[in-house]
């Protein structure tokens, strides 16, 4: 490897971000490639916890002005704690696990510090000092590897300049997943439905502060519950909150989860007209372009499987193990897996032949083990009966 020769990180999100600023700290060349024309041109998704994997990564990779910007656009969430209620009474409820009665931690595991963040806040601080080195628009369709590196192939025929290196950052449907694993990782649809949406701060005035989990066991089509926290910022114009629904309880129009906006907003309207009067501001006051469909998706329940490894190209974050959201791992998980291998290239000054397979060694270990949690999680709060598995 040359000093110029890149490190090439197919998708922007969490982890793709994450390990572009683990490089440049390190003062090792990269390439991130993004297929989204802009930073901002979808819907980064619901208001995400970070726990302590998340936390010690940042903390880790982030100087420590970066990551008090960070920490300054956080709220504490009490260790992870949830109110559990009746959509319809909201009388408190207990949840569906063992030991986690309304107040009780039910958070990820490990303990510690638990704070909040608006996804699209998290993002934006992360593209900070990266944005000359990323490349919008770069949707990559496979890779080649090749004397001293590997190439990554885009949908306009084009191809990158060669790398060291390429990190598959590229989510559940990653196409560098599918031609690196050669259908060993594969991602199962669960049949639990989602809708993300977005509201004004003073929509959420009949509920309160809080982690919340509001359910409804009503509903003949099966379970639907709303998850959603309010903890105070004054800059926050608006909380993110996720609908999720059981198998067979609704899904998207003809099952088309390309219709975003306000199909989306208008069917949460429809699946909560029952409930109580001081949530119904919650979706009447939504901001329909907000709104989005959503599959809850995982990867094999028994864990991350074995692949022969390629020195040149490996995966983070949901390419590798995508999790329901059950587990509140998920995130966690990705930004863990960047400050990983960010640390392993800093420690060799950049790639070395046996980096990839040393560090999916030691990430398999801990991401099996967070899958797992996750989809049991999930399985019992939604009732998950039947994998289908997704073509990527």
């Amino acid at each position: 490897m040359t000093s110029t020769t890149p490190v090439l990180i197919s998708g922007a999100g969490l982890g793709g971000l994450l390990l572009a600023q683990s490089l440049r700290s390190h003062r090792i060349p990269f390439k991130l490639y993004e297929r989204d024309t802009d930073g901002s041109s979808r819907s980064q998704g619901y208001r995400i916890r970070i726990s302590v994997d998340g936390l010690t990564a940042l903390e880790q990779v982030l100087d420590p002005a970066h990551y008090a910007r960070f920490r300054a656009g956080c709220t504490d969430l009490g260790g992870g704690k949830i109110d559990a209620i009746d959509a319809l009474t909201l009388q408190a409820k207990p949840l569906a696990q063992p030991g986690s009665q309304r107040g009780e931690n039910v958070g990820p595991p490990g303990g510690g510090d638990v704070v909040g963040v608006d996804r699209r806040f998290l993002r934006k601080t992360l593209f900070d000092g990266i944005e000359e080195m990323t490349v919008f628009g770069a949707q990559v369709v496979g890779y080649t590897v090749q004397m001293g590196g590997v190439a990554a192939r885009f949908a306009d025929g084009t191809s990158s300049p060669v790398g060291c290196l390429l990190v598959g950052a590229d989510g559940v449907r990653s196409v560098i997943t599918k031609q690196l694993t050669k259908g060993a990782l594969q991602v199962y649809d669960t049949g639990a439905r989602a809708i993300h949406g977005s509201s004004p701060v003073a929509a959420f005035e009949g509920l309160g502060t809080g982690v919340f989990s509001i359910r409804d066991e009503t509903r003949k089509g099966g379970r639907i519950s709303l998850i959603t926290n309010t903890m105070r910022k004054e800059e926050t114009p608006s909380f993110g909150w996720v609908l999720v629904g059981a198998p067979g309880s609704f899904s998207a129009p003809n099952d088309d989860f390309s219709v975003t906006g306000k199909p989306a907003a208008d069917l949460s309207r429809q699946l909560t007209a029952r409930w109580h009067h001081r949530l119904r501001p919650i979706f009447e006051e939504q901001i329909d372009d907000e709104a989005v469909f959503l599959k809850m998706s995982t990867s094999s329940p028994d864990g991350v499987p074995e692949w022969d490894n390629e020195p040149r190209v490996t995966l983070i974050g949901d390419a590798v193990h995508a999790m329901t959201p059950a587990g509140g791992v998920g995130a966690n998980t990705a930004l863990k897996d960047s400050a990983l291998l960010g640390r392993l290239l800093a420690d060799a000054g950049g790639w070395k032949d046996g980096l990839t397979a040393e560090y999916e060694r030691e990430m398999r270990a801990y991401a099996s083990a967070n899958v797992k949690m996750s989809f049991e999680r999930a399985s019992r709060l939604f009732t998950i009966t039947e994998l289908e598995p997704i073509v990527r």
